[in-house]
């Protein structure tokens, strides 16, 4: 499924492994923070304690063994330690990110999960950020990063999720349409390339994803908005490159796939 991200244009992916080689982090709370160029491909990996993965201006789409996440700056991703996941940053951004010793999966959850990031929880992601890699660890220090985890235990999880696809059949599907969601295939005219009827299929939908083949296409189309959105580009580009009929339509998409239209969504 990943490789075929690239196919949506001729730009290829710059595919780099995990540039973090430390093998124990040695604090509570470690900070990660650098640049990820536009196009870049962080290859499959794991860590032996979680990650909260974050990216201030840009958005990031995460492939672990559950599915895939959607990060845009409002949302960051829960890794629990030893999860394989990885990275892909079409349009580059400020990654700020904070890996947790692995004593805190017992309150944070061994699943994925992406959540919401609130004003607070976003400026102590980033003070987090400043500190060195030997930072103090005094009883203020403590206090805080107790009341991080805390933060990070109440935050609201959010649905830009997709799961990964549980039946073979559908993998063609889903891998054609991760790289291009404008795709104007049916589900009939899929079930002839895979060999299934459009119910069979429909149903291997709603088994995989709670949401039958439309639905699905829908909320790929619009999570894939979001990362044009943020990326600057126009809502009528936006909609020519998703196969909307007309902006018209991908506004009234978008806003029924998360809640508002595409110019509120820009404007929070």
């Amino acid at each position: 499924m990943t490789e075929n991200l690239s196919k949506q244009t001729n730009q290829p992916w710059l595919k780099v492994q995990s540039r973090f080689k430390r093998t124990q982090l040695g604090r509570p709370v470690f900070p990660r923070a650098t640049t990820m160029p536009e196009w870049e491909h962080v290859e499959e990996h794991s860590h032996n304690w979680g990650q909260l993965t974050y990216i201030s201006d840009g958005v990031m789409t995460i492939f672990t063994p559950q599915g895939s996440f959607v990060i845009p700056p409002q949302q960051a991703l829960w890794i629990p330690p030893n999860v394989a996941h990885e990275t892909y940053c079409r349009y580059g951004g400020h990654f700020r990110s904070v890996y947790i010793d692995q004593k805190y999966q017992c309150v944070l959850g061994s699943q994925a999960k992406s959540l919401v990031v609130d004003p607070l929880l976003k400026a102590m992601i980033l003070e987090i950020c400043t500190w060195s890699d030997d930072y103090t660890l005094d009883d203020k220090t403590l206090r805080f990063v107790e009341v991080f985890i805390d933060r990070l235990e109440q935050a609201p999880t959010s649905d830009f999720f997709i799961p990964r696809a549980q039946d073979s059949r559908l993998h063609p599907i889903v891998s054609e349409l991760y790289a291009n969601p404008g795709s104007p295939l049916t589900l009939e005219q899929w079930g002839q390339t895979v060999g299934a009827s459009s119910r069979t299929l429909n149903r291997l939908f709603h088994k995989s994803f709670d949401m039958g083949f439309s639905q699905w296409k829908q909320k790929l189309r619009a999570l894939r908005a979001v990362e044009m959105l943020n990326a600057g580009q126009s809502q009528q580009a936006i909609a020519q490159q998703l196969g909307f009929e007309s902006s018209s339509a991908f506004n009234t998409a978008f806003k029924k796939v998360l809640g508002v239209p595409p110019k509120q969504y820009t404007k929070a």
